[in-house]
């Protein structure tokens, strides 16, 4: 029998143990690589949704109430309105005269002239750290701003664009 060709109990346990450390360290920065992908694609996301509501702007001279009207009138895409952990993008459009949500606004409600734009990211969450705000000219449409300035609306044109906040 000493003759027989094989691995002993230790070595295969060994082996096993080796296998073990290796995916101990490799499956913790696949998850956070894939957490990162996720929140990159809302980013994209969220500058396709922008980009829709500008050029609704564009054709109505004022925003949509609600994010749904950008699918119904064809500017955007079914379920183009959720984040890759499938909720619905916080949207609230501001109007003229009125804050956020407020309805009422001037002229009989259609006079939104700006809006807020986010995602309450990967805990579903709002306030807390990981949301991800609006990539294009984040000063103006983002929740976290508007908190800052509550009752102000700021000023500038409407084909303003600031840089991506990166992260």
């Amino acid at each position: 029998m000493k003759n027989q060709k094989g691995f002993t109990l230790i070595e295969l346990m060994i082996v096993i143990a080796i296998i073990g450390l290796l995916i101990a360290i490799v499956i913790p920065d696949l998850l956070k690589t894939r957490e990162q992908s996720e929140i990159e694609s809302c980013r994209a996301s969220l500058r396709g949704v922008q980009s829709a509501l500008e050029l609704y702007y564009t054709h109505y001279k004022y925003y949509p109430q609600k994010m749904l009207q950008l699918i119904t009138e064809g500017y955007l895409s079914e379920n183009s309105d959720k984040d890759p952990w499938n909720r619905l993008y916080r949207y609230e459009p501001i109007y003229a005269g009125g804050g956020a949500g407020d309805a009422t606004g001037s002229s009989g409600g259609k006079t939104a002239s700006n809006y807020l734009l986010g995602s309450d990211g990967p805990d579903g969450k709002k306030g807390t750290d990981d949301d991800i705000e609006p990539p294009i000219n984040s000063k103006r449409h983002s929740y976290k701003q508007a908190g800052a300035t509550a009752g102000t609306e700021e000023g500038g044109t409407e084909g303003e664009e600031g840089g991506d906040t990166g992260g």
